[in-house]
C-alpha cells in the first residue's frame, strides 16, 4: 500500500483542497502575497497549520512559520481598522470571525489585547434598569356546583401566602404571590346578610361566586370599596353539627405520614412527671400567676413579673422552699362561687400521691355571694352558714403543706391558684397534658378525661354539684396513668398549630383576642405571640401597635356576636355589652382604618365565620337539658328543625381587602 497524501490524512479530497496547500514555490508565494489580505479565509490558516504538522524538511516549515506571522498581523490591523470604521459610520459593523492560531502569536499581540481591555475600562458605567414590582392579583374563582368554600380554604390561602406551602389553592386565582408581604385577618362573628342589603331569608351560599357589588353598608361610601371581594363561606360543622370557625381556623391538619412520624415519637419516649411539669411560655399562656422561682425564668423577666404584680391590686402570696417528710406531689381543686366583682373562694380540697386527703375545708369570703352556682361547685347557703375560715387562713394552711420544690396537680389549675391568691413553680395541668377530642385550642373537660381514661363517672349530679376531693382524685390517676403509658397517651396528634407552622419559615404573628395570656413577657417562644383584650377596642388598638412589627396579625371580634345573641358573655365581663347597631359601625369603622394605616402589599381577610346561630343555639340548649335517653329520641323527633337550623348557622361570609401603591 502506498504513502497517505497530505489530503488523505486530513480527510480532504484533492478537488476540496485550498490552493495554497501546494507545496510553496516562488510563483505560488507571490500569488499568494497579492491576494487582499482581508478577504483571508480561516480555512487558509487552518490548512497551513496542518501542512506546518506534516511537513518533512526544515525549509517548507520556515515558509509556512513566516506566513503564519504575517497573516496574524495583518488580521489584527484589520480588526481594529473595522472598529474604528463601525464606530464612524455609527453601525454595529459584524467582524469576522477568525480563529487565533495556538501555534504562535504574532510579536506585540499582547500589549494589543492589553490595550482593548484598558480601553473597554475607562467606558462609563452602564446604568440598569430597576426592574417594575408587579401587583399581586387574587381573584375568587366561580365556585363549581356542589362546592363551598370554607375556613380551611382561608387557612391555606393564608399559609400559602406567606411562604408556608406551595400548594397554590384552586378555588382563587393568584399571581405574584410574592407582592403581598402581610396578612390581617379578622374573625367577626355575628355579621349576617342583612349587614351587606340582602333580605333576612336570602344566603350567602345562594351565590356560586364572588357576591359583585355587595359590601358592608358602612363601606359603601369607602375607598376601600375599590379592592373588596364578598364572597360566600361555609362554616365548618357536619349534617349534625356547628364546630368552631376558630379552631378551624388555627390548627392545621397533619397528613397520614406527619402523623404517623408524630405518634411514633409520642410513643417511644418514656417520662416521668417531671417532663409533665408546665414550662414558663405553658404558664404564660395559659394565664397562670407566675411564681419568681419558675424554671427557665431569667432576671429580666423576674423585673417584668414584679413590675407587672405591683400593679395589680390583689396580693398573692408565693410558696417557699422548705424540707418536709411525706408525698411531693399533690392534686389540689377548688369549688367557687359567684360575687358581684367575680368568683370567690368557698372550698379547698387536696389529696397525696396515694390518693390520701389531706387537706378539705370550706372557707367564707369577705364579700356576699350573689350566686352559689351550686350545679357546679356543690356550695349551698346552708353549707356556708357556720363556717368562720377565710382565705388568709387556707393560704396559710398551704403554705406549711406544699414546698416551692413540691409539685401541684390539677385541671386548669390557673383558676383554683387566682382564687387563693397563690403562687406556686412546679405545676401540672391535666387541661394541658390531655387533648380535646377536637383538638387545641379546646381544653378536654374533666368529667370527658375521667369517663374516657378511668371509666369513672364523675361530675354527673347537677343537685349535688361538683365534689372537689372526687375532681383531686381524677387528676391524680390521670397523671399516673399518662406516666405509665407515655407522652402519647391522651394526645390526638392529628394537627398542627397555624402559628408555629408559619413560625417555622421565619413568619412573625401575632393573634389578639378575649382568650389570650393575660401576661405578656418577653421569652424565646419563637415566631408567634398572644395577647389577651378585654374588648373589641383594646384589640383593634393593638393590631395597629403591633402592624408593622408582624408578618400575620389575627384578631377575633366578639362584640357583634354577643349583641346579637349569637353567644353568651361570660359571667365575667369587664366592658358591657353594645348594641348591634354599634357594633356593627365600630367593625366597618376598624376595618377602614386598618385598611387605610397598612402598608402596601397588605391582604386584609374578614370571615364571619358562621351565620345566624340563634335558632340552632335554641334547639341545642332545649336538647341538652334532657337526659341522655331523651336527648336521642328528641333529636330524632326535631330532625327537619335541626337540619334547616343548621343551614342558617353554616351560612356564613368572607371577604378581601388587598392594598397595593398604585
Amino acid at each position: 500500500m502506498g504513502h497517505a497524501t497530505p489530503s488523505e490524512l486530513l480527510n480532504v479530497s484533492p478537488s476540496e483542497e485550498h490552493p495554497s496547500s501546494q507545496r510553496l514555490t516562488p510563483e505560488n508565494k507571490n500569488k499568494r502575497d497579492a491576494e487582499p489580505s482581508g478577504q483571508e479565509d480561516n480555512s487558509f490558516v487552518n490548512s497551513r497549520v496542518a501542512r506546518l504538522s506534516i511537513c518533512e524538511d526544515s525549509t517548507t516549515a520556515s515558509e509556512i512559520m513566516a506566513g503564519l506571522k504575517d497573516s496574524e498581523k495583518v488580521e489584527m490591523v484589520q480588526d481594529s481598522n473595522n472598529g474604528n470604521s463601525d464606530q464612524q459610520n455609527g453601525k454595529r459593523g459584524k467582524r469576522s470571525k477568525r480563529r487565533r492560531s495556538s501555534a504562535v502569536s504574532g510579536p506585540g499581540s499582547a500589549k494589543v489585547r492589553q490595550s482593548v481591555k484598558q480601553a473597554a475600562s475607562t467606558q462609563a458605567p452602564v446604568t440598569k434598569k430597576k426592574k417594575k414590582v408587579l401587583k399581586a392579583l387574587l381573584e375568587v374563582r366561580e365556585i363549581p356546583a356542589g362546592r363551598k368554600i370554607n375556613i380551611k380554604d382561608l387557612r391555606d390561602l393564608v399559609v400559602f401566602i406567606l411562604g408556608g406551602t406551595n400548594n397554590c389553592p384552586k378555588w382563587i386565582n393568584i399571581e405574584n404571590r410574592q407582592a403581598i408581604r402581610k396578612v390581617v385577618v379578622f374573625l367577626v362573628p355575628g355579621l349576617q346578610v342583612e349587614d351587606f342589603g340582602f333580605s333576612s331569608d336570602w344566603r350567602f351560599s345562594n351565590s356560586q361566586q364572588a357576591l359583585g357589588e355587595s359590601c358592608l353598608k358602612d363601606l359603601s361610601d369607602s375607598g376601600a370599596k375599590k379592592d373588596l371581594q364578598v364572597f360566600p363561606v361555609s362554616a365548618p360543622g357536619s349534617n349534625t353539627s356547628l364546630f368552631s370557625a376558630y379552631n378551624s381556623f388555627i390548627n392545621v391538619g397533619l397528613s397520614k405520614k406527619e402523623k404517623k412520624i408524630r405518634r411514633e415519637e409520642l410513643d417511644s419516649k418514656k417520662i416521668t412527671i417531671s417532663d409533665l411539669i408546665l414550662s414558663l411560655d405553658d404558664l404564660i399562656e395559659n394565664n397562670y400567676p407566675i411564681h419568681r422561682d419558675t424554671p427557665g425564668i431569667t432576671d429580666t423577666m423576674r423585673q417584668q413579673l414584679i413590675q407587672h404584680y405591683e400593679q395589680d391590686p390583689i396580693e398573692y402570696v408565693s410558696t417557699a422552699k422548705f424540707d418536709h417528710e411525706g408525698s411531693h406531689i399533690f392534686a389540689l381543686d377548688c369549688e367557687m362561687c359567684l360575687a358581684k366583682d367575680g368568683l370567690v373562694l368557698t372550698r379547698v380540697s387536696m389529696v397525696d400521691f396515694n390518693l390520701t386527703v389531706i387537706y378539705d375545708k370550706l372557707v367564707k369570703p369577705d364579700v356576699p355571694i350573689i350566686d352559689y352556682l351550686t350545679k357546679y361547685s356543690g356550695i349551698t347557703e346552708e353549707k356556708l352558714l357556720n363556717v368562720d375560715t377565710k382565705l388568709q387562713d387556707v393560704q396559710q394552711d398551704i403554705l406549711k403543706i406544699v414546698s416551692a420544690d413540691d409539685i401541684l396537680i390539677g385541671h386548669s389549675l390557673q383558676s383554683d391558684l387566682d382564687a387563693l391568691q397563690m403562687k406556686h413553680p412546679k405545676i401540672v395541668d391535666t387541661a394541658v397534658i390531655f387533648d380535646h377530642k377536637a383538638g387545641p385550642p379546646f381544653r378536654p373537660a374533666l368529667r370527658y378525661l375521667a369517663s374516657t381514661y378511668l371509666e369513672d363517672d364523675i361530675q354527673n349530679n347537677d343537685a349535688v354539684g361538683h365534689d372537689s376531693i372526687e375532681d383531686s382524685i381524677a387528676c391524680m390517676k390521670l397523671v399516673k396513668m399518662k406516666i405509665a403509658n407515655g407522652m402519647g397517651f391522651g394526645i390526638t396528634a392529628n394537627t398542627e398549630d397555624l402559628f408555629r407552622l408559619l413560625g417555622k419559615v421565619g413568619v412573625k404573628s401575632i393573634r389578639l383576642s378575649d382568650s389570650g395570656p393575660k401576661l405578656s413577657v418577653s421569652t424565646a417562644v419563637g415566631c408567634e405571640s398572644a395577647i389577651r383584650c378585654r374588648s373589641d377596642a383594646e384589640i383593634i388598638s393593638g393590631l395597629h401597635e403591633n402592624l408593622n412589627k408582624n408578618d400575620l396579625l389575627v384578631c377575633r371580634l366578639r362584640g357583634l356576636e354577643f349583641a346579637r345573641g349569637y353567644a353568651t358573655p361570660p359571667i365575667i365581663r369587664s366592658c358591657e355589652v353594645p348594641n348591634a347597631e354599634d357594633a356593627l359601625a365600630f367593625f366597618s369603622d376598624s376595618l377602614q382604618k386598618t385598611y387605610n394605616d397598612a402598608p402596601s402589599g397588605t391582604l386584609i381577610m374578614v370571615m364571619s365565620g358562621s351565620g345566624n346561630t340563634k335558632k340552632w343555639s335554641e334547639i341545642m340548649t332545649a336538647i341538652n337539658k334532657l337526659d341522655k335517653a331523651e336527648r336521642t329520641e328528641e333529636r330524632q323527633r326535631r330532625e327537619k328543625d335541626i337540619e334547616e337550623a343548621l343551614a342558617v348557622a353554616r351560612d356564613g361570609v368572607g371577604m378581601m381587602l388587598l392594598k397595593q401603591s398604585e
